[in-house]
């Protein structure tokens, strides 16, 4: 992987719908700081703060030779047996009352060689445009990357947005678009009304919400509600009320939590967690969604789904599939 020397902090990311890439130079005294932080209870992860400067990058859609995707032959990750009897579990704990939602993701390992550190945010950027694409190399973790659609605090102070993403199908190409199911749309519903009831917890004001919209993201499609609000505490603080959100982890919080922690079977570590950067008064911070790790040569990735009382256990299986395409097709011929 190409860029800066192994052992140096190496940052570069996308910004929704802008033309060129971005890199973060480390330097002590710079005015911008990056931040990756870990899923909730992520057992051996800890903050990746990297301070710095940002210089513009190499254009998106530059004159760069096209290389050829590498081959990736699955090697491990969760089996879709085991994926499916957890979600039928969470339907009878729903069904018992002790939670609404639970997010419950899965994981997939392939063996790839020769990916770079550009080539890889580059592509990404290509294939989500308008979602937050980065790439990130630490020597305390090795290199992360992902894309996400979905801000968790993005503005300038005091004014910000969150997003209440949820609810997922394969996007349609034809002329005829079919509703989106009942199922869907409470799903996505319970995450906007708790992000709302979050941000007055956490005293924001001038909250507005925004219109219920279906948003592309490569080969699928989510539900979105946008709600703004104005904030004066620490970001921190706001963030701190938000995360996990019910997008990731579930209604109420720490019923969700508990059951993911007891049965989803492998660590998280930084998928769901929230990366991104300030600079000044600018604030970018995302829901880490679709991201994946590279460790000599192994690549994990992970992707998730919300399981409410409506869910179908192998219907959960196959959008966890979607989602891992979406990740991996776009770096990788996938050897499925």
């Amino acid at each position: 992987m190409n860029g800066s020397s192994p052992s140096l902090p190496f940052v570069l990311f996308h910004r929704p719908g802008a033309a060129t890439l971005e890199r973060l130079v480390p330097d002590p005294n710079g005015d911008a700081c990056f931040r990756m932080h870990p899923w909730e209870g992520a057992r051996s992860h800890s903050d990746v703060v990297i301070r710095g400067r940002i210089e513009q990058g190499a254009s998106v859609f530059g004159d760069q030779r096209p290389r050829i995707k590498p081959d990736a032959t699955t090697i491990g990750g969760t089996q879709r047996q085991d994926h499916i009897d957890r979600v039928a579990l969470a339907k009878t704990r729903i069904e018992a009352g002790e939670f609404e939602k639970v997010v419950l993701s899965s994981s997939l390992t392939v063996s790839v060689q020769l990916l770079e550190a550009e080539d890889v945010v580059r592509r990404q950027a290509q294939a989500h445009p308008d979602s937050f694409s980065w790439v990130v190399r630490h020597p305390e973790i090795g290199m992360w990357f992902g894309s996400s659609p979905e801000p968790l605090v993005e503005g300038q102070r005091p004014h910000f947005h969150t997003a209440c993403l949820a609810g997922t199908r394969m996007t349609h190409t034809g002329a005829q678009t079919d509703p989106w199911t009942p199922k869907e749309l409470h799903e996505q519903q319970l995450v906007t009304d708790t992000v709302l009831r979050s941000l007055e917890r956490s005293e924001c004001q001038n909250i507005e919400v925004g219109v219920r919209e279906t948003v592309q993201y490569g080969p699928i499609e989510h539900l979105r509600t946008i709600v703004k609000f104005s904030a004066t505490q620490p970001v921190a603080q706001v963030i701190s009320a938000l995360h996990p959100t019910p997008a990731v982890g579930g209604v109420p919080r720490e019923a969700a939590l508990s059951f993911i922690h007891s049965h989803e079977g492998h660590d998280r570590a930084f998928y769901t967690g929230w990366v991104g950067l300030e600079q000044g008064d600018t604030v970018s911070y995302y829901v880490n969604l679709r991201c994946a790790s590279l460790q000599e040569n192994q690549l994990t990735a992970y992707a998730g789904g919300g399981i409410t009382n409506g869910s179908d256990p192998a219907a959960e299986w196959q959008e966890t599939r979607n989602k891992l395409t979406s990740v991996l097709d776009p770096i990788v011929h996938w050897v499925k």
